[in-house]
């Protein structure tokens, strides 16, 4: 729901560490943010190619072939999109809720694939389509008030997919912790009580690896194997992977 609490590079950053869990060709993550921001941790250039909203427009299949693969993990990013293509992308996702569910199918991806979607902040056609499909739903949170005061809204748009689809499973996610910081360790401590098991039990530290790792359009898992941000990922990973099979 907030911007700022680094969700495109918890989701590259995720991508990443479910990949190495689960092998070659097994990960997938598609940009719907049209900030198009993803495909830069992976080292992918975007000019050489169309992304989701171009390939829509143009009602091409996305296909395999479209995909710029980097790191073991498929990326697709929105694309560079003008804003009038974005208006109209934007329209076809209005006119057809279940239109994202469908493309995925389309790519023909085996059973036991697994596609990470991120979307922009706030609500928004984006997310109604991801809400329509998605198997696990992670709300990305900083442990600061701007936070906090965004869970309600966030628990009335859970809610209502929970109403249409009863099988959706969602937790919140809690990123750039630093306990050395009160504010932050009090607020923590507040998200953990308000939140109690809806809260993922794996917190993701600050480390300034992450950003360094984006500098150079890696993901932090291979800029810095054994830092404490690759460890948080890695155990993620493990807890997604538990949760999806569950």
């Amino acid at each position: 729901m907030k911007g700022g609490v680094g969700k495109t590079t918890l989701t590259a950053n995720l991508g990443s560490a479910l990949s190495n869990k689960l092998g070659e060709g097994r990960v997938s993550i598609i940009d719907l943010d049209p900030q198009n921001g993803l495909h830069w941790h992976f080292g992918i250039d975007s000019k050489v190619q169309d992304g989701v909203c171009e390939l829509s427009l143009k009602s091409r299949p996305w296909g395999h072939e479209q995909f710029t693969v980097g790191y073991d993990v498929a990326c697709l990013p929105y694309g560079r999109g003008r804003e009038k293509d974005r208006e109209a992308f934007e329209e076809l996702l209005e006119r057809d809720p279940k239109w994202l569910h469908a493309q995925i199918n389309r790519l023909g991806l085996n059973k036991d694939a697994v596609v990470l979607i991120d979307t922009p902040p706030g609500v928004s056609v984006y997310m109604q389509q991801v809400l329509s499909c998605a198997d696990l739903i992670l709300v990305v949170l900083l442990a600061d008030a701007g936070s906090y005061a965004t869970i309600p809204s966030m628990e009335t748009h859970l809610d209502g997919a929970n109403s249409i689809r009863h099988d959706v499973n969602s937790a919140y996610v809690l990123n750039q912790v630093d306990r050395r910081d009160a504010l932050n360790r009090d607020i923590g401590d507040l998200l953990q009580k308000y939140l109690g098991e809806r809260l993922v039990p794996i917190q993701i530290h600050s480390d300034a690896a992450v950003s360094e790792a984006l500098a150079f359009q890696k993901p932090v898992l291979i800029y810095d194997p054994h830092g404490q941000a690759s460890h948080d990922l890695d155990r993620l990973a493990l807890w997604v992977i538990e949760t999806l099979n569950r």
